[in-house]
C-alpha cells in the first residue's frame, strides 16, 4: 500500500501529445523496490529447507504480495 501511495504522489498527470519517457531514478530506488521481493523469497525458501509447511504458506503469500507491490511500483517509476 506504502508503495502505491508513494508512486501515485510522485506520479504526474498523462498527457496524450506528450512522448513517453522515463526519468532518471536512483539505483538505490530499484535496490529497495525489487530488495524487500528479494528478501521475502529468500525467506521462503529459508522456511521450506527448515520443513516449516505454515511459515512457509505464509511467507509465499508475503513474497507474491511484495513481488505484486515492485511490478506496480515499477511501473509507476518508468511512467
Amino acid at each position: 500500500m506504502l508503495f502505491v501511495m508513494v508512486g501515485m504522489g510522485s506520479a504526474q498527470p498523462p498527457h496524450p501529445s506528450a512522448t513517453a519517457h522515463s526519468r532518471d531514478v536512483p539505483v538505490l530506488t530499484w535496490l529497495i523496490v525489487w530488495g524487500v521481493p528479494a528478501v521475502a523469497v529468500t525467506g521462503t525458501v529459508v522456511h521450506a529447507r527448515l520443513r516449516m509447511p505454515v511459515s512457509a504458506v505464509v511467507q509465499s503469500l508475503f513474497a507474491l504480495a511484495c513481488a505484486f507491490l515492485a511490478v506496480i511500483w515499477t511501473r509507476m517509476l518508468l511512467s
